[in-house]
């Protein structure tokens, strides 16, 4: 049965918001996409002129799994502020930000798109996941289990290597070995503890792996924390990769 409206949106409840899905991680993506198509133009248009010169030389392919060994990725001075007063007078400024994008008005049924609409679902699942470290100690075993990052770290490693990219983990979801699998179940489990709800993974991986299901991949295993816009590094896997061509 298709789903229309409200419907859609109660379909949708059971996850946390994704809030990497606008863009937030492989910025180089878009930009170098850009830079290409506009200096194409201009060069046909003869505004601009190919530069001479050698190719900037390209840095030696890291693999994940040696990114996830040197703990690349890895936000040591990372804590999350659980303080009643700073929880409470940040979930109060978003709410004060949201009431003025809606601007008095109901929201629509129907779903809307563009800055806005992205905006008022970005600021209501921040309200959402400030108010779930009211639930953090459901959480503690898992949240001292594994390390940390950030979007802003993800993004600086992806940008100084260029032949990783970081984006969800779906499609590497049938290659991973039972290890991945549990700390996925253990993750969701967790979120589901302290906000009723299952997250987000998403996977940092070479750019020729994704699309590929031929052979064996090598990704490192992010999860979206339920308690703000930041990650939770859940493991990496080569050779334990399973390639279901062996099966």
């Amino acid at each position: 049965m298709k789903l229309f409206g409200k419907e859609l949106f109660k379909a949708r409840s059971t996850e946390l918001y994704d809030f990497a899905q606008h863009g937030l991680l492989n910025i180089r993506d878009d930009g170098e996409l850009m830079g290409l198509v506009v200096n194409t133009q201009m060069e046909e248009l003869g505004l601009q002129k190919k530069k001479p010169g050698r190719k900037p030389k390209a840095k030696p392919a890291v693999s994940p799994k040696a990114l996830f060994k040197a703990e690349a990725l890895n936000d040591n001075d990372f804590s999350i502020n659980v303080d009643p007063d700073y929880v409470q007078k940040n979930i109060d400024e978003a709410e004060r930000k949201l009431r003025l994008m809606m601007n008095g008005k109901k929201e629509n049924a129907q779903i809307t798109w563009g800055a806005n609409h992205f905006g008022r679902e970005e600021l209501r699942a921040i309200i959402e996941r400030l108010g779930n470290r009211k639930n953090i100690s459901k959480a503690k075993a898992v949240l001292e289990k594994y390390p940390h990052t950030t979007s802003l770290l993800i993004n600086e490693v992806v940008e100084a290597h260029s032949n990783l990219r970081c984006k969800l983990a779906g499609e590497f979801i049938p290659d991973m070995p039972t290890e991945a699998v549990e700390a996925m179940e253990e993750y969701n489990e967790m979120c589901k503890k302290v906000s009723g709800k299952t997250t987000h993974f998403y996977v940092v991986a070479d750019k020729k792996d994704f699309g590929e299901v031929a052979r064996r991949r090598d990704p490192i295993l992010l999860a979206q924390s339920p308690f703000g816009f930041f990650w939770q590094i859940l493991g990496a896997w080569d050779e334990e990769m399973i390639y279901l061509g062996d099966l």
